[in-house]
């Protein structure tokens, strides 16, 4: 177990908080706003956006994008996107053409050697080439300007080459098939303001359409909104020196495909007001590789749809941390760990309800300074630190969770499993519940939690397969552990209670630091001590040979630990390997055959170090009953 080197900032924001605020607040125009916000179900299903619209429709709110009801904590209601957000055919608008080879002043444009200043409201269609020119946008407080790109380029070697200095909204528009680049070398500036990216608003920023936008950020920022940046289409591919997207409100996509190269942050929201700071993906394709993290938001993060790709600070690899320095082990870093190479970061909370998420980190590949929920959705991660990883709760109700590579796979002060498909791989502790500021250590019990209530649960952990500094209740699921196989650590741990009062349990691991359930268990239990290698098969039949839960196990072992609802007093239970008897033991009550050490502490991990040895690899099957789940293929050390 770790040491408690948990935050002790404590945010008591919620994104529900945030989100509601949206509605009060609304934006820096003064336009009306009719957002749905109906509650039902929690599995409602996100509406069809409207794209349609008339020109002068756009001060009313698109209920597109809106959910009927809750997903998770949140109302997703309240994210509202404009029908201006979305791309419409500008063919049969009013528009003023803008020639960059060769720029003419016309109604609205102002030509000033190489520098095109917008100075009404009104679509903009834009061709050509501008060498090291800027194109400037300056209109009213309440203009919006809507920029449509058809193949143009726009390089400038000395301030940012598009500065929406006013307006209401600027809106990028990207026509199917064609292709546009902006490119800078320098970051500008405006006054006393710096122009930190290749396009930098001042205002909302919307980008859609079905085209692509080439955007190299030489100096700073790929795009940069000091309000809101809503991106609803297009193809994007940002290469920035620094950050790719950043929206100071908030950055929401809904739709598009984004590539982002960054040598800082892929995405980031950087206000910390309680209706700001915020990132929000809701659908399209994401994909980020990036020198210090991938995502991070001052306040929130909640993605219920879409396809997220995170590579931050070289991945799993690149600041791998393995071995406890107490007990003979090394941790070793080569990432600079002043800067963040977290996966996707929250400050308040980080929900996860839908879509497909994948990162592989640095640092922890989930992370939120207060809480984390996963109600939905894939997650597949890999981690040179955590797993998932929240400072105060982490709750899963539902979706899959993959942890392929980790030092910790979930950790939480209080970590709670109530659904969901959930498969860690950990160098130290498969789960652990660690960092209150009562902790536990050396028989003293903290207040930290882990409780699993449902879901199916497979850990496969070098150190302390399940572990708390204070409680560990087992209520319900299937739980499959494949704990140590040296004796310093223990497939269970915890300095509190240990109950098992439901649920289908199967522990294979060393059994130095055994623990097993108290007696105020409500759900018999055996322990019994039983050799077996890598890969053999584990299973458990009751005396009319019926199989209670079968496994099979990635590491070598001395102990099966089992608890199922159908085991009784008085009957014989029998562990098979391989086919082969290996053991028996007959219920004699809550706790049979071989005796846990209680609650001392269970080893190094509970005194705030690593396992002392690295990863063991391996991937602990999922399901039981007759025939036992294969073991999957990835069996290398990590």
């Amino acid at each position: 177990m770790k040491p408690n080197r948990l935050s002790t900032k404590k945010h008591t924001l919620r994104f529900a908080v945030i989100l509601s605020a949206l509605v009060l607040t609304g934006c820096a125009s003064t336009q009306s706003t009719t957002s749905s916000t109906s509650a039902s179900s929690a599995s409602s299903t996100v509406s069809t956006v409207s794209t349609s619209e008339e020109s002068g429709a756009d001060e009313t709110d698109s209920t597109g994008g809106a959910m009927n009801g809750t997903i998770g904590s949140v109302i997703e209601a309240n994210l509202s996107f404009k029908n201006k957000d979305f791309y419409i055919d500008y063919s049969t608008e009013d528009t003023v053409k803008i020639d960059l080879s060769a720029p003419k002043e016309a109604d609205g444009v102002k030509v000033s050697g190489s520098t095109v200043t917008i100075t009404e409201a009104g679509t903009y269609v834009l061709s050509g080439t501008l060498t090291d020119g800027q194109v400037i946008i300056d209109a009213g407080d309440e203009d919006d300007v809507r920029l449509v790109f058809e193949n143009a380029s726009i390089t400038c070697t000395t301030t940012a080459p598009i500065y929406a200095k006013n307006a209401d909204k600027v809106i990028i528009s990207l026509p199917e098939n064609t292709e546009s680049t902006v490119t800078d070398t320098v970051t500008g500036t405006d006054g006393n303001d710096e122009l930190t990216a290749a396009i930098f608003a001042k205002c909302d920023l919307s980008v859609n359409g079905t085209g692509t936008l080439n955007v190299n950020a030489n100096a700073n920022d790929g795009i940069t909104s000091e309000d809101k940046l809503k991106i609803t289409g297009g193809v994007l591919n940002i290469t920035s020196a620094d950050d790719g997207l950043v929206g100071k409100d908030a950055v929401l996509i809904k739709d598009g495909t984004v590539h982002i190269t960054a040598s800082g942050n892929g995405i980031k929201s950087t206000k910390s007001e309680v209706d700001k700071g915020y990132v929000y993906i809701g659908g399209g394709t994401v994909n980020i590789t990036a020198e210090q993290g991938g995502i991070q938001a001052e306040t929130s993060v909640l993605i219920s749809a879409g396809e997220v790709n995170v590579t931050a600070g070289g991945g799993a690899n690149g600041e791998q941390k393995t071995g406890n320095a107490m007990f003979g082990g090394a941790q070793s870093t080569t990432t600079d760990e002043t800067l963040s190479a977290k996966g996707i970061k929250a400050e308040a909370a980080l929900d996860i309800t839908g879509g497909t998420v994948t990162v592989d980190s640095a640092d922890d590949s989930l992370h939120s300074n207060d809480s984390m929920t996963v109600s939905g959705g894939g997650i597949t991660v890999k981690s040179g630190d955590d797993g998932l990883h929240a400072d105060n709760t982490l709750t899963i109700e539902d979706g899959t969770i993959v942890v392929e590579e980790s030092c910790e796979g979930l950790e939480a002060i209080d970590l709670t499993i109530n659904g969901g498909t959930i498969d860690v791989t950990a160098s130290d502790d498969g789960l652990n519940a660690a960092g209150s500021s009562v902790d536990g250590g050396f028989g003293t019990a903290g207040a930290d939690t882990l409780t699993v209530n449902g879901g199916t649960l497979t850990v496969n952990a070098s150190g302390d397969g399940l572990d708390s500094n204070g409680a560990l209740t087992i209520n319900g699921g299937t739980v499959y552990v494949s704990g140590p196989t040296g004796d310093g650590n223990g497939t269970f741990d915890c300095d509190g209670v240990f109950t098992i009062n439901g649920g289908v349990v199967l522990g294979t691991g060393s059994s130095g630091m055994l623990k097993t359930p108290t007696t105020d268990s409500k759900q018999n239990t055996i322990s019994v001590s039983c050799t077996g290698s890598a890969g053999d098969t584990v299973e458990v039949k009751s005396a009319d040979g019926n199989t209670l839960v079968s496994a099979v196990a990635p590491k070598s072992f001395t102990n099966v630990t089992f608890s199922t609802p159908d085991i009784t007093e008085g009957e014989t239970y029998t562990v098979y390997v391989n086919g082969t008897e290996a053991a028996n033991e007959t219920c004699s009550g809550v706790v049979s055959g071989a005796t846990g050490m209680g609650s001392f502490g269970g080893g190094p991990g509970n005194m705030g170090g690593r396992a002392p040895n690295g990863g063991m690899g391996g991937q602990m099957p999922n399901g039981n009953g007759g025939t036992p789940p294969q073991m999957p293929g990835n069996t290398s050390d990590t």
